[in-house]
């Protein structure tokens, strides 16, 4: 038989919430002191990947509006994880880039959360956990074709 997809919606939901709350007991960290939010440490995983980024490629990859995504990298800037200035070739454009201080965040939040992960999941054995990564991977690389334009 099967759980109809509004009921999983519903014991998800009500899920969902438990589960972060373990995980995040495990964590002690600038999102989890609420000195940066979830948004900005997303904003900082992505600067985080490439060097560096003119604001055209930032907005394009994040999918941000121009104007929220420069109030996001003023904050991020206030806060001394992200660097921003001027192309030498063009004063017009505007390069961001993580600070050493951002990746180190990056790191810790990274770090704990896979801790958090790690004590919550060894309750359940290999293949459980198995299983349970193929379905998030299924999930992900629907998403990915979702985005290319495939529903």
């Amino acid at each position: 038989m099967g759980i109809s997809p509004v009921k999983f919606g519903d014991r998800l939901v009500e899920l969902l919430p438990q589960l972060m709350q373990e995980i995040s007991r495990y964590e002690n960290n600038y999102v989890t002191s609420g000195k940066i939010t979830c948004q900005q440490f997303l904003v900082l995983d992505q600067l985080s990947r490439k060097k560096e980024w003119t604001m055209q490629e930032f907005v394009r990859s994040t999918d941000m509006k121009f104007s929220s995504a420069t109030g996001m990298i003023d904050r991020l800037v206030k806060h001394g994880l992200v660097r921003r200035r001027r192309g030498k070739e063009d004063r017009r454009t505007v390069l961001v880039m993580i600070t050493t201080k951002g990746r180190d965040i990056i790191s810790e939040v990274y770090s704990q959360k896979k801790h958090g992960i790690i004590q919550l999941f060894k309750r359940l054995n290999a293949q459980e956990r198995q299983n349970y990564l193929d379905i998030l991977q299924k999930l992900v690389s629907s998403l990915s074709s979702a985005k290319g334009g495939h529903s």
